[in-house]
């Protein structure tokens, strides 16, 4: 059961010593031989638990856990994992790998033995991620085994790959925050991430793909004062193709922010609790 009125406040308390106590419990979830030090915030009760895939940015300097947390407390599994090769997990560091780890996450959730550890509630898995997140979100988003995704201030690496080619301005301005990022990350350099980039644009754009986002249920969440994820670029372009398809599936949310949430942390989660709670509890 999902119950968004307690994204701001504690649950009443169970006995301490009930197996169905809240906890945070190691994962064991492994993508392509890498352990990805995954570990899951389980809510407390019983259950079946409706479960999240919580993504975190590019490279994770700004860590939503407050974000799981608050999930966490409305009655929702929260999956937390790094991408290969930053943060200490074993492997090279690229968008691809990045990629298929958040396919790997959703391999893990189905499989029996999990969906027994953790009382999943398999018919309401959903991704929510941020940045670098919000574009695994949306790349994933449309697997029929996510219910909704929820994508908070998007960065797509598609169409910066893709308009890289002409825009030398916008490309740079990637470049310059790629470069900053790569203290975490392992055997890779700005210039190897942004040629990747340029090389998969056409594959990753995300407005290409607005088509089949069109038909699953998004939440968009945008900053108005965000530099990094712009709203022109980022945000617009994909919303106005999803339109083209689709009015009723996507819901916008804008506030006058700026890319971390700094000043709308609880805003953000209970936009999004909101949007969980209306998916999961719809008749």
């Amino acid at each position: 059961m999902f119950n968004k009125s307690y994204v701001t406040k504690d649950v009443e308390q169970i006995d301490v010593n009930s197996e169905y106590f809240p906890d945070l419990v190691y994962a064991g979830l492994e993508s392509h031989g890498s352990d990805l030090c995954g570990f899951v915030l389980k809510p407390q009760g019983k259950g079946p638990h409706p479960t999240a895939i919580l993504l975190h940015g590019f490279p994770g300097y700004d860590d939503p856990i407050d974000l799981a947390h608050a999930l966490r407390r409305c009655g929702m599994n929260v999956l937390r994992f790094h991408y290969r090769g930053c943060w200490g997990v074993k492997g090279t560091y690229s968008f691809k790998h990045c990629i298929e780890d958040v396919k790997s996450a959703i391999d893990y959730l189905i499989d029996e033995e999990v969906v027994k550890k953790f009382n999943i509630d398999i018919d309401n898995l959903f991704l929510v991620g941020h940045s670098m997140g919000g574009f695994l979100t949306l790349t994933h988003a449309c697997d029929k085994r996510i219910k909704a995704s929820v994508a908070i201030s998007p960065y797509d690496f598609g169409l910066v790959g893709k308009i890289g080619h002409y825009d030398e301005k916008e490309r740079e301005e990637a470049f310059e925050m790629f470069k900053t990022a790569i203290p975490p990350l392992n055997d890779t350099t700005a210039e190897a991430l942004m040629q990747e980039c340029i090389e998969n644009g056409d594959k990753w754009n995300l407005p290409d793909k607005a088509k089949f986002l069109a038909d699953e249920r998004l939440l968009i969440t945008v900053g108005t004062r965000d530099v990094v994820s712009k709203k022109s670029l980022h945000h617009d372009i994909l919303a106005s193709e999803i339109k083209k398809y689709n009015k009723g599936n996507l819901t916008e949310k804008f506030a006058d922010t700026d890319h971390s949430y700094s000043n709308k942390r609880i805003w953000l989660a209970q936009t999004v609790a909101e949007f969980l709670d209306e998916v999961i509890n719809e008749k």
